[in-house]
Formats: C-alpha cells, sequence, structure tokens
C-alpha cells in the first residue's frame, strides 16, 4: 500500500478507534504532521496515532518499536513518543498502527538552536544513551532496522 492506496482522514482515524480501542474513540482527532512512512494524528491532549502509509518496511518497524520503545525510553535523558496500543490490521486499513504517547514541544528542526551548545549536549546525550548494549533478544542491528545501535549482549 501506498499513500495513493488509501486516504488517510481524521474520520478513519476516529473508525479505526472505535473499533479496536473504543475508550479513546470520543477524543478530538486532528492531523499532527506527514512524514516519508508515517502520518501522525493527534488523538485529545496526550496520544497520537501513528499509521504507516509508504513503505512497507514501516509495517515491521512499527511493531518493533511497539515492542522495544518502552523498554528504551525510560532510559533515555530526552521524552520520546512512547507506543501504549497496538492496532491490527483490518478490512477499513491493512496495516498494523500503534497509539503513542505526544511528546509536547516543538520539532528541533523547525526551531532556531538559540542555545546551540546546549542542545548539541542534550543530542550527544541522546545518541550515547542510545549507543549501548541492547537487551537480550533486541532485534539484530541493520539498515533501516530502528534504532538499534548495537548488538544484544550476553
Amino acid at each position: 500500500m501506498t499513500h495513493a492506496e488509501i486516504e488517510i482522514t481524521a474520520e478513519l482515524v476516529r473508525d479505526l478507534l472505535r473499533d479496536q480501542h473504543p475508550d479513546l474513540a470520543d477524543q478530538p482527532v486532528r492531523l499532527g504532521a506527514r512524514g516519508w512512512d508515517n502520518q501522525l494524528w493527534r488523538v485529545g491532549d496526550d496520544l497520537a496515532v501513528r499509521l504507516p502509509w509508504a513503505t512497507q518496511s514501516a509495517d515491521e518497524l512499527l511493531r518493533k518499536e511497539h515492542t522495544w520503545l518502552p523498554a528504551l525510553a525510560p532510559h533515555l535523558p530526552l521524552p520520546v513518543p512512547v507506543p501504549q496500543r497496538l492496532g491490527e490490521p483490518s478490512p477499513r486499513f491493512p496495516r498494523p498502527w500503534i497509539v503513542t504517547t505526544w511528546v509536547p514541544g516543538t520539532p528541533a528542526d523547525r526551531a532556531p538552536a538559540a542555545r546551540a551548545a546546549e542542545a548539541a549536549d542534550a543530542l550527544a546525550a541522546f545518541l550515547t544513551a542510545l549507543h549501548r548494549p541492547a537487551p537480550e533478544h533486541a532485534p539484530a542491528a541493520g539498515a533501516a532496522e530502528g534504532p538499534w545501535l548495537a548488538t544484544p549482549s550476553g
């Protein structure tokens, strides 16, 4: 499926939530962002729904994130969207999707780096935290396979 094959709308997101996570279906839904692989839809003030819409590799990455980001996030020095729920493929939308926490703020690529040294230190700390031995049973690192920068320990 590519972005041209199915139109992702607030109504579709609300229908998916109603079908699989009905306790979230009455929250306001609005577009957050469209990226290369995913669309991000805000759900209320604290959550987002991320749906793959371009490359097929996004499905596997999304499932890996759902499994591993909750374990990885507490060890990172910056907040990251943490998957809360998994949406399964259905007749309405034939791919997996996730509900994550919403991280408030302005994306770094849209905000001026007023304190460049502080921003560089924060980025360095984040990358250092990622570059540590992966938990046992973590997926092997590889091209386009996600944030795994080290091989499993053990």
